[in-house]
């Protein structure tokens, strides 16, 4: 919804990120504006906090007349509530960088860019993604955008878990590589923002940096934007009759078996998928050796990994497909493999 206010007197701040495809980041430097109106008091510029410019006496007005900008502000609701750390987006096509800002506790967001024809889009700090109707801001605009963001549009590649093993222990980096539109979920260990820095094992198992103890593997869940979905294969796949979860999920861990995922990887599987799985009939699971457009990896030094990723989604009554094509994982030498799932259709 889109609707006009007066112009507040006192711009608040405005907040810059640039994103890329391969989610590396430069954040660039916020500006707050002063209306001027107390300008005189900076006149023997003490300390240049109120008005060091502002001797003229102009004000917010004038600022947006000369920047050429537009405001932006709005709530983001999600399932009817504020939603507190969500992401707005504001990109155009002929600005090159996006420019973002992030809810406060009460939902509330406040944005300045330039005035043109600009695309509105929001994620939560689930990995919730929605959009608006694209806008159209003149110079000194003063714009409501409200978000109202539903479970429905809850997207995620759930548990993927990231085994190495390297021939001998090896300091390792590691990174996710997502889009603009994505963000990191939940991670164990956590997930800093220049990567996983720790000693991969052969074994498989990963010992983080400053960490005394060694976790069994690299875990991370990860937003998709819609537009991700589509994208993964539907041609060929397996459907699977079960008597509940645990079985289903039992089911799933002896497809991976057919990749040549070893015995504890597949154990891992149903450990984490014998509950979290959503109940159903029937599924329908679609292997996908692709994913590196969903999420990319980087490790430092290189390991070939193989990745595996299942859409899962309810076979309501299990529609006739082709069978997949398996072709198991090279596992020879210092390697690296991965297993997720994405939850098509399913409801959590």
């Amino acid at each position: 919804m889109v609707r006009a206010r007066p112009l507040p007197l006192l711009l608040p701040l405005l907040v810059l990120a640039a994103c890329d495809g391969d989610a590396e980041k430069d954040d660039t430097g916020g500006a707050s504006f002063s209306d001027g109106a107390d300008g005189a008091d900076g006149a023997d510029g003490a300390d240049g906090a109120d008005g060091a410019d502002g001797t003229d006496g102009s004000d917010g007005a004038t600022d947006c007349v000369e920047n050429g900008t537009f405001q932006l502000s709005g709530i983001v609701r999600f399932d009817g509530a504020p939603s507190e750390g969500a992401t707005v987006y504001l990109w155009s096509e002929t600005v090159p960088e996006p420019v973002t800002a992030t809810t406060d506790s009460e939902g509330a967001y406040f944005v300045e860019a330039p005035a043109g024809d600009w695309y509105l889009e929001v994620s939560t700090a689930s990995g919730c993604y929605s959009s608006t109707d694209p806008i159209s801001a003149a110079v000194c605009d003063d714009l409501v955008v409200d978000f109202s963001v539903s479970p429905d549009d809850c997207v995620t590649a759930d548990k993927p878990n990231l085994y190495l093993y390297p021939k001998r222990d090896l300091p390792m980096q590691v990174e996710v590589l997502l889009g603009r539109k994505q963000r990191v979920v939940a991670s164990d260990p956590q997930l800093p923002p220049q990567g996983w820095r720790g000693v991969a094992h052969p074994d498989g198992t990963w010992t983080a940096q400053g960490a005394k103890e060694r976790s069994p593997f690299l875990f991370y869940e990860v937003s998709l934007a819609p537009e991700q979905l589509p994208t993964m294969q539907r041609e060929e796949g397996w459907c699977i009759e079960a008597s509940g979860t645990a079985d289903a999920a039992e089911q799933m861990a002896e497809l991976l078996g057919l990749y040549d995922f070893n015995a504890q990887e597949r154990d891992d599987f149903v450990e984490a998928w014998r509950i979290d799985l959503p109940l159903a009939r029937s599924y329908v699971v679609y292997p996908q050796r692709e994913v590196g457009h969903l999420a990319g990896l980087r490790l430092r030094p290189a390991l070939p990994v193989d990745r595996l990723w299942l859409l899962v989604e309810d076979g309501a009554g299990c529609p006739i497909l082709t069978e997949p094509v398996v072709e198991p994982m090279d596992r020879r030498g210092a390697h690296g493999v991965e297993w997720g799932v994405v939850l098509g259709n399913l409801a959590r």
